[in-house]
């Protein structure tokens, strides 16, 4: 067939049939052969009895006008035209192409392409097919019922309108497609998506199984129908309807400026109006309730529903208004509270009753971020690799900002790279690389800093700066600098001048360096001869030249060796570039002598015994000698530790020391001595007659001042006039006085205690000398001597309110002693008179193994009390003893 449109002419040829025709503006009810025909229609509409291909694969194009045209059998090619038509494949593999205007567009069976090109177009599928739709411009809906499915439909969407719809081995694929109206799932489960038309309303059923909707954007009418159903109406006014089962029901996202009407059927139902992030239909708006925005729940019920919150139930206000109560958000201050939602039919609602369920909000993934490996070549093939890692959830995609900075600049010295990074959903890591530019011009290594910026859905976790290195692979001429260590050695030493050469940058190959030679020495005459190059070995920092100092016996001024770097090949001069070492003449006409001194040392008290060794005549050159000790009767290793060594005594220096540990004990026992001898001094001599040291180690420690012993000191000799102290520790100790008045006291331990000249105080305190571990005065001065008491407690006490002396004795023990005392403390009276407390008695042993004379005093508590009361030797007294019977306190007693 062939038409002209502007003169409505045109011809039709069947076969050998020819039919010619003019001014024909429409061609209603036309119908084709069974074969491939090709048929117009006119300019004007075709709807009455339409375009109709028959069998074969037509082509069929209805111009201008509202067309109906039909393809019937075969692969069909329909072509709309302008205005809107109305197009059905039937049965083939079909190309409907809608042209201008609103289209009805119906695929039929077998696997169809369906265009809407321009227009508001509407689709409608076919069971069993794998079509493909093309909404083109226009808001386009697509109506299919997949009902008739044996599995469950898996549907796929984007916010361009694209996306596939899979149900078993059909899939039909769309784009531009705006909204779903009168869109039916399977009996199965399905996932189903709304479009994203506005002021529109949809209808989505899901029908049998458990589903899964979402409604989009613009108003949607959604019904789970049976199953346990999701369905979220998304923005937009939406009325959802869970039908049987348990289903979950929210109504938006956001829920600014929409209604929402929620009914969940019958079933456990959740109605969802907050997540984890926000609770919905909250405008922002301070001064009003919000009005505009809420959810209707039409059936809830307390027994089988809930109703899903965010955070706590202080949130959240109920107030009843007539049948139904209103839910708001419990705003702070005075900001107008929220309403959110009606609950119809509901008046005694708690916000605390377990139909009401809080979530919490998430935790936001922290991301950590690090180089691998740290520095790459310029020209290699191997990038820098930051890696970002997310800890938390990974669920969904997530992008992460990030600042580029370092003396690198972006783009120019490597590929350039963007200032943000996606992780892929459910990927913990995301990279990215830089990729070094390779160039030819000799530079610094260069930085790149990534340092992780801040983004919404993350928390920074590396907080400072990552910074990779590009480092520069251009030849550079390695540096050569100059040092030298030690900086001077004596002449006759046995130590060297050692001057280092030092190569910084390319160590790869061998390589010769010249020097220069100055100075005041004189090269092979003062010193082994040198050359004036160096040669530094492969892959090799440092090559050293040896200045060895040639040895004489003439006294001269120090001299200089001075090596300076010069110009070659192969290397830069870098700085310093010249080095100085000094020979140190040590050749001298002084003569000097060595003489070491005696010490005593208090055993217990000092640790070591220090000796000096003195020279009488400073030497500018320094000395060294060796020492040793050896026993004269005390003990190596026992009382002091065996020692050899050798000192050096600095030039011009005077003196030095020498140290002996000594190995201290708390044996009570004569002074012992060791020596230290000197030997093989160098630049000096040891004076014959002073040449060993003698150590004494004394137990005795003597004191011009009032003095305390000193843990592990046995004995404290008081020295001088003064009238001054000596107090023991806790061993047992000798203390003697000296011609002063001295206050002793021996505290615990078994003590002698000599006062010497002078009027002395014995001061005891209660369970210190006791009948275990009782103490001696060897000189106690009847009359003129004293005794001073303190408590157990260490605290000043009266003197006894009594004193007496009991019968001389003949026992041999000190317990019988004691007993005898306490039983008759008073040998002036018949019968026994006891030792009372508080009180004191002087008895004198005449025979027997303790002969002597003792003092017994008895503390505040009545008997004997062997840890408390005192008991006191002093045989050796001076002074006439009392007679027996009551003795004045004051002849004894402070």
């Amino acid at each position: 067939m062939t038409y002209n449109t502007a003169t409505g002419s045109g011809t039709i040829t069947v076969g050998t049939e020819t039919d010619t025709f003019t001014s024909i503006e429409s061609f209603d009810g036309f119908k084709g052969t069974e074969y491939n025909d090709v048929i117009f229609g006119g300019t004007a509409s075709e709807y009455w009895g339409a375009l109709s291909g028959g069998g074969g694969n037509d082509t069929i194009s209805g111009n201008a006008g509202f067309d109906y045209i039909y393809g019937e059998n075969g692969n069909d090619v329909l072509n709309g035209g302008d205005d809107s038509d109305y197009l059905y494949g039937g049965d083939g593999n079909d190309v409907l192409n809608g042209g201008a205007g609103s289209d009805n567009i119906l695929g039929g069976n077998g696997n169809d392409l369906l265009n809407g090109d321009a227009g508001d177009d509407y689709f409608t599928g076919d069971e069993g097919d794998n079509d493909t739709i093309n909404g083109g411009a226009g808001s386009d809906s697509y109506a299919a019922d997949y009902s008739y499915g044996s599995s469950g439909l898996t549907m796929t969407y984007d916010t361009a309108g694209s996306g596939t719809i899979t149900v078993g081995t059909e899939t039909d694929t769309f784009t531009s497609i705006e909204s779903f109206n009168g869109f039916k799932g399977t009996d199965y489960n399905d996932v189903i998506f709304g479009g994203t038309r506005v002021y529109y309303y949809e209808t989505l059923y899901g029908g049998s199984g458990n589903d899964t909707i979402s409604g989009n954007a613009g108003g949607d009418y959604i019904y789970g129908e049976n199953g346990n159903d999701v369905l979220n109406g998304g923005d937009g006014y939406d009325d959802l309807y869970g039908g049987n089962g348990n289903d979950t029901l929210q109504g938006t996202d956001g829920g600014t400026g929409e209604y929402d009407d929620l009914v969940g059927g019958s079933g456990n139902d959740r109605f969802i109006l907050a997540d984890t992030t926000k609770t919905f239909y909250d405008d922002g708006l301070t001064a009003t309730e919000g009005t505009s925005d809420y959810a209707t729940i039409a059936d809830f019920s307390t027994i089988d529903d809930i109703i899903q919150l965010r955070g706590s139930s202080s949130d959240y206000l109920l107030t009843v208004s007539g049948s139904t109560t209103k839910l708001y958000i419990n705003k702070p201050g005075n900001e107008a509270d929220e309403l959110i939602a009606y609950i119809s039919n509901q008046t005694a609602l708690s916000l605390t009753a377990s139909y009401f369920s809080y979530v919490s909000s998430p935790t936001l993934p922290s991301i950590t971020l690090a180089v691998s490996p740290a520095s790459v070549t310029e020209d290699g093939t191997t990038n820098l690799v930051y890696t970002f890692t997310r800890t938390g959830v990974t669920t969904d995609a997530l992008t992460v900002n990030y600042t580029v900075s370092g003396t690198a600049t972006n783009g120019t010295d490597y590929a350039s790279i963007p200032t943000s990074v996606t992780f892929a959903a459910g990927s913990s890591t995301a990279t990215v690389t830089v990729d070094p530019t390779a160039d030819t011009t000799v530079e610094s290594d260069e930085t790149v800093i990534l340092t992780l910026a801040a983004g919404t859905g993350y928390t920074i976790g590396t907080t400072t700066p990552v910074t990779g290195t590009i480092t520069n692979d251009d030849l550079i001429l390695p540096s050569i600098t100059l040092a030298i260590s030690p900086s001077s050695v004596t002449e006759d030493g046995t130590s060297n001048l050692i001057y280092i050469f030092i190569r910084t940058g390319d160590t790869t190959n061998p390589l010769t360096v010249n020097y220069s030679i100055g100075g005041t020495a004189t090269n092979g005459t003062d010193y082994t001869l040198l050359p004036t190059s160096v040669t530094f070995e492969a892959n090799s920092a440092i090559a050293t030249v040896t200045v060895d100092p040639t040895a004489d016996t003439i006294v001269e001024s120090d001299e200089t060796v001075i090596l300076a770097l010069a110009a070659g090949t192969g290397y830069t001069v870098g700085t310093p570039n010249a080095a100085t070492g000094t020979i140190n003449n040590d050749d001298t006409s002084v003569t000097s002598q060595l003489s070491i001194n005696d010490i005593t040392v208090v055993e217990g008290k000092d640790n070591n015994a220090i000796l000096t060794v003195t020279v009488d005549n400073p030497n500018p050159q320094p000395i060294t000698f060796n020492y040793t000790t050896a026993p004269i009767n005390a003990t190596a290793n026992v009382d002091y530790t065996s020692k050899t060594g050798t000192i050096t005594i600095a030039p011009n220096t005077a003196t030095a020391t020498i140290s002996i540990p000594l190995l201290n004990d708390n044996l009570n026992e004569p002074d012992e001595v060791f020596t230290v001898t000197l030997s093989n001094p160098v630049n000096a001599t040891v004076n014959p007659d002073e040449a060993i040291g003698q150590v004494i180690i004394t137990d005795t420690l003597q004191s011009a001042i009032t003095r305390t012993l000193p843990n592990n000191v046995e004995n404290l000799r008081l020295i001088g006039t003064n009238n001054i102290n000596g107090t023991g520790n806790a061993g047992n100790n000798k203390i003697t006085g000296n011609s002063g008045n001295n206050q002793i006291n021996g505290r615990a331990g078994i003590d002698t205690l000599t006062g010497g000249l002078g009027a002395d105080t014995f001061i005891f305190q209660f369970g210190q000398s006791t009948i275990s571990t009782s103490d001696r005065i060897t000189d106690f001065a009847i009359n003129s001597d004293k005794i001073d008491l303190l408590t157990q407690g260490g605290l000043p006490m009266s003197a006894p309110s009594s004193f007496s002396r009991a019968a001389n004795s003949t026992v041999t023990t000190l317990q019988n002693l004691v007993n005898q005392v306490f039983t008759d403390a008073n040998g002036a009276t018949t019968g026994n008179q006891e030792l009372a407390v508080n009180s004191a008695a002087l008895v004198q042993v005449t025979t027997g193994a303790i002969a002597g004379t003792y003092l017994v005093i008895n503390d505040s508590t009545d008997g004997f009390q062997s840890s408390n009361d005192l008991l006191m030797n002093i045989t050796g007294f001076t002074g006439t003893l009392p007679a027996l019977g009551s003795i004045p306190v004051g002849n004894f007693f402070v």
